[in-house]
Parts: structure tokens; C-alpha cells; sequence
């Protein structure tokens, strides 16, 4: 008779025309593509798009408490310097670290340090963890503009977190803050949550 069932002649049939179809899908999809445009060029830091931050200061608390690096296990200056980074809007693309480039050198200045920290041992049992920054933004032929700015962290709602997870959350937030106020400098605002 007819020696293969119809079910194996048309398995044998679909395993030459599937791979068929492929190839020919890749070959008309590689032969519609045409050429990557090419990508624009880095952006260089100016005075326009640059804010010049040096490195970020342990102030005095409101007590008269000088606080240091002993005081900070969660490195603050670190994050929140990463957090402004990561956060800012145009124009600025760039946070530079004194001294400026020659092409930046008139960029404005943003002068941050950090006036209080809270953040005891223990995550989410350790009680809040607060931080509170003062800083000023001086600009070439303008009176500085200056800021204070607190954010704190005491619930949250899911997995445990560290303490620095939640100092984390905290700089990540002032740094937005910060950000927002680039953009408007205004003179003695106050940022974040008081």
C-alpha cells in the first residue's frame, strides 16, 4: 500500500517547509534593515549644563554638635551626591568635582552640608532615619541662593530593610529635592518634608 501513515508524510512535509519559512522571514527582515543612524556625539560639560559640588561637608546640628564620619556609617555624602547626580534636569547633565574643566569653569557651585543624621543601628527597629542638609548654589554675578532641607524615613511597608537601605531612600529623595531646586534657585527655600 502506501507504506507511511498521512500523519508521518505530513510531519516529513512541515519539517522541510518550516525551516523554509524561517529562513526566509530572516532573510527578508535582514534585507529591510537599513543602516543605524549614526550617534550624536557625547555631551562636554559647560557652564550651562554643569554644577560644580565639592565634596559634601559634616556641619553642626541645630545643638551646637560637630558631626563627622563616626557619626555617618551609611557614607550620606556618597549617596546623596550619586542621588543629585542620577536626579538632575535639563539643562544640567553633569555634577563636576572641583576643579572644573576649563569649558565649565564659570559653572555654578552647589555647597551641601549635612546638618543632622539620625540613622541608629537596626533598620526598621532602629527608629527614623533623618537627615537634614543646608546648601547654597553661588553663581557668577548673582547673590547665592541657599536651601535647608530634611526628609526622614520611619515605616515602611514590606520587606525589612536595612539602615542604610533606608538612609538610601532618604538621600535618593533629598537629591530629587535638590534637583527640583536647580532648576528655580530661590533664595531660603526649604526642601523636603518639614
Amino acid at each position: 500500500m502506501f507504506g507511511h501513515s498521512f500523519a508521518a508524510r505530513a510531519a516529513a512535509r512541515l519539517s522541510f517547509v518550516m525551516p523554509a519559512v524561517a529562513v526566509a522571514a530572516m532573510l527578508a527582515a535582514c534585507s529591510s534593515r537599513q543602516p543605524a543612524p549614526p550617534e550624536p556625539p557625547p555631551a562636554t560639560a559647560t557652564p550651562r549644563n554643569s554644577v560644580v559640588m565639592p565634596a559634601i561637608a559634616y556641619g553642626v546640628t541645630a545643638k551646637g554638635l560637630q558631626l563627622s564620619k563616626a557619626d555617618d556609617a551609611c557614607d550620606v555624602p556618597a549617596s546623596l551626591r550619586q542621588a543629585v547626580q542620577d536626579q538632575l534636569l535639563e539643562p544640567y547633565e553633569f555634577v563636576l568635582t572641583p576643579p572644573a574643566p576649563d569649558n565649565a569653569k564659570a559653572a555654578p557651585v552647589l555647597k551641601v552640608e549635612i546638618t543632622d543624621l539620625l540613622a541608629n543601628a537596626g533598620g526598621l527597629y532602629g527608629g527614623p532615619k533623618i537627615v537634614q542638609l543646608r546648601g547654597t548654589l553661588e553663581r557668577q554675578g548673582e547673590a547665592p541662593a541657599t536651601f535647608t532641607a530634611q526628609r526622614q524615613m520611619f515605616i515602611y511597608f514590606g520587606m525589612p530593610r536595612s539602615t542604610c537601605s533606608m538612609v538610601g531612600v532618604v538621600t535618593y529623595k533629598l537629591g530629587e529635592d535638590i534637583a527640583q531646586w536647580l532648576l528655580k534657585p530661590v533664595d531660603a527655600a526649604v526642601l523636603g518634608e518639614r
